[in-house]
């Protein structure tokens, strides 16, 4: 009896930190981040270009992979992530600072190979490290559509992790099934 009541206070813990599962919770959600109001999400103008597509496409197939728990398929589809990196032309984009694109480019091709493991617990530590650096790569490289940089304050023993998606729903790929709703958006990175 004592164990399952400390079960039920935990669970509600969890859903109450991350804003709940429930539907009632998540169109509140949504409705608070459409009106802006209520929302600390920021956004940023980046340069567009078509030049990051291939990354942006290979590193969202691998949080799918990381959504969906599947980290076979997490390591297949770092391998394209790995290619596109390596193959990005700093020389042909227009960024103003290309020692610093080509430094994030090195570390963020660093934490992509990493991700070739089948240990998903090191995959994901590994893809939350990349998505800060691919996000700033992108910041300076550009995009060829609109992200939103989000964050789970839960991930890490609390010490929090961050993602980019192509949509605003949260499909948290820091824990996959276990709580995949809980995130929020922090920053839209949009085209100039």
């Amino acid at each position: 009896m004592k164990k399952s009541l400390l079960f039920a206070f935990a669970l509600s813990v969890i859903l109450f930190s991350c804003g709940g599962k429930t539907e009632e919770n998540h169109e509140e959600h949504t409705m608070e981040h459409a009106s802006g109001d209520a929302s600390p999400a920021s956004t940023s103008a980046v340069v567009s270009s078509a030049a990051s597509s291939p990354i942006i496409d290979s590193y969202l197939a691998v949080k799918d992979a990381l959504v969906s728990d599947n980290a076979s398929e997490a390591a297949s589809k770092s391998q394209a992530l790995v290619s596109a990196l390596k193959s990005f032309d700093i020389s042909s984009t227009d960024a103003e600072d290309l020692e610093e694109l080509e430094r994030l480019q090195v570390e963020a091709t660093a934490f992509a190979e990493k991700l070739g493991t089948e240990d998903i617990v090191a995959q994901r530590e590994s893809f939350q490290a990349l998505s800060v650096t691919l996000k700033d790569f992108l910041k300076i490289a550009g995009t060829d559509r609109t992200l939103y940089h989000q964050y789970c304050p839960m991930y890490k023993n609390n010490t929090g992790g961050m993602w980019l998606s192509a949509n605003e729903d949260i499909k948290n790929p820091l824990f996959g099934s276990s709580m995949l709703t809980c995130g929020r958006v922090e920053e839209t990175i949009s085209m100039k």
